[in-house]
């Protein structure tokens, strides 16, 4: 594929030598005042390249320079930052240093120059939920160490009967392909921290590693010495970084025999979807701004960088399993004194949910922390990334058991208000409008409900919503009132006595 020269000028290439580097940046103005401008053109080309070197005697990157002999003798950099004779100033990783900064409940997030602590039922810009997991030491994103995410802390998994059925549960969770090993005996490297779990048996078909059985968060007989890991295989993902689109490329061939439909996908605003096909690659589009189809702007200084994620869906559309996240970013040169108008990220204050009162009974609706659905979330804040599950629990109390609770219509809305024109259905006529992304666990068969959707923004912009659902008592001795759900078009049964409409949220995006 022919890569335009505009696209060339815009991306981030930077060439490292022992003595100096050079950046290339779109004039010379941009270059700093111990920086040489360097202009250059290919044979057949009709416009010039610029690109910053810093002169001899001076070390970085060309958009900063330090004096390599003052530097090397007395200190240049800000707290936060370490002398490298060959980079100039360097932002320090506090997070990866060996001991964490940060006390064990709390997750450690590096800043330029400097680290936070955040709070794991707040953390809106780490993104970790309760049962993430990440691969470490593997040195790919589709190996490693398996860690996961469990009150507030990372630990790793034992390999007692640590197996490829395991494994394959990883590699899908993770957003990799199919398993080429499962290893054992710390292969990556022991872990610190707790043990989360031993014993671990899935069938395969498990969304979350989590979810397998096993002997209970905690609970083990081993020692790190027996640190699980796996080496998944690696779907081949290109990516454009244009002046005005960001494109992700995806091979048709190997993405379908990863069990992927490659024209499912779209970014964190579940609308944005536009693709495009050329040769044996699907090529997926978003402009190049912040707040497009979710993008996320941040600037470092020196650059701007754009960042999403790709959701992709399993080739089996009628189940409901996790998509696979391909995250990507494109990071460009800014211009002399240029910078981006982007809005702060708002976090609100997430309550549990607010009862509605019927005729007859009471219902309440909650947010449940995994697919357990026995702990919900604690009063305070609450953010969730985008793309991860809500686990929505409904209650009512009424005295006679043979009263069961039906969902009749769920819906989510920007407002509390439940009569808000502007909705986006996930339950309709008792039964999921999209099965890829809304199940419906348990209706029908008691006086509890609850149903698992997935996470997405309704549009494009990153604000809070709220879940509206309404329901109906249904009495078990007289018919059967669990929903059959073989068409999404199906007719209220007449002998359910409907409840007043119930609501919960809101519930606060992450990026």
């Amino acid at each position: 594929m022919e890569v335009p020269w505009l696209v060339l000028l815009l991306m981030s290439l930077q060439m490292f030598t022992p003595n100096t580097s050079a950046t290339l940046v779109t004039s010379c103005e941009s270059c700093h005042g111990e920086a040489s401008c360097l202009e250059s053109r290919e044979r057949g080309d009709s416009f010039t390249r610029f690109s910053c070197a810093c002169r001899d005697g001076f070390v970085g990157d060309g958009l900063s320079c330090y004096d390599r002999n003052l530097c090397n003798n007395s200190p240049c950099c800000e707290r936060g930052y370490r002398w490298s004779p060959d980079l100039g100033c360097v932002d320090v990783d506090e997070c990866s240093q060996q001991s964490s900064p940060c006390p064990a409940h709390q997750i450690c997030s590096n800043r330029p120059g400097s680290y936070e602590c955040l709070q794991p039922s707040s953390n809106s810009r780490a993104g970790v939920f309760q049962g993430a997991l990440r691969l470490v030491n593997g040195g790919s994103s589709c190996s490693g160490r398996v860690e996961i995410f469990h009150s507030g802390q990372w630990g790793t998994v034992c390999d007692d009967i640590w197996d490829n059925i395991n494994a394959q549960v990883v590699c899908r969770q993770v957003g990799c392909g199919r398993v080429i090993s499962a290893t054992s005996s710390a292969h990556f490297g022991q872990g610190t921290g707790p043990i989360w779990l031993d014993d671990v048996r899935c069938t395969g078909n498990e969304p979350q590693l989590s979810e397998c059985q096993h002997r209970g968060f905690g609970i083990h007989n081993c020692n790190h010495g027996e640190d699980a890991g796996v080496v998944c295989e690696e779907l081949p993902v290109q990516l454009t970084c244009g002046r005005d689109k960001l494109q992700v490329g995806l091979d048709l061939n190997s993405t379908q025999s990863f069990g992927l439909d490659p024209f499912s996908g779209h970014f964190a605003a579940r609308n944005c979807s536009r693709f495009r096909v050329h040769g044996d690659v699907v090529w997926y589009e978003v402009e190049a701004r912040a707040g497009a189809c979710g993008n996320i702007a941040t600037i470092n200084g020196t650059h701007a960088i754009f960042g999403n994620n790709l959701f992709l869906y399993s080739a089996n559309n009628e189940s409901f399993l996790h998509p696979t996240r391909f995250p990507f970013s494109c990071s460009y040169p800014l211009e002399t004194d240029i910078s981006l108008n982007v809005a702060v990220r708002p976090t609100l204050e997430w309550e549990r949910g607010i009862s509605g009162t019927g005729v007859k009974a009471t219902a309440s609706m909650s947010l449940f922390l995994d697919s357990s659905y026995n702990d919900t979330y604690p009063a305070g804040q609450v953010t969730l990334p985008v793309g991860s599950p809500l686990y929505v629990g409904v209650s009512v109390e009424e005295m006679d058991s043979n009263l069961a609770v039906v969902l009749e219509n769920c819906f989510a809305t920007h407002t509390s208000n439940p009569e808000d024109p502007v909705r986006y259905p996930l339950i309709e006529n008792r039964c999921s409008t999209d099965r890829r992304q809304v199940s419906v666990v348990q209706s029908g068969s008691s006086l509890q409900a609850r149903f698992t959707a997935l996470l997405f923004l309704l549009g494009e912009e990153y604000r809070e919503i709220y879940l509206h659902c309404s329901l109906s008592l249904c009495d078990q001795r007289r018919s059967n009132c669990v929903p059959v759900c073989q068409s999404r078009k199906l007719r209220s049964v007449s002998n359910s006595a409907a409840l007043k409409p119930i609501t919960t949220g809101p519930i606060v995006w992450t990026k």
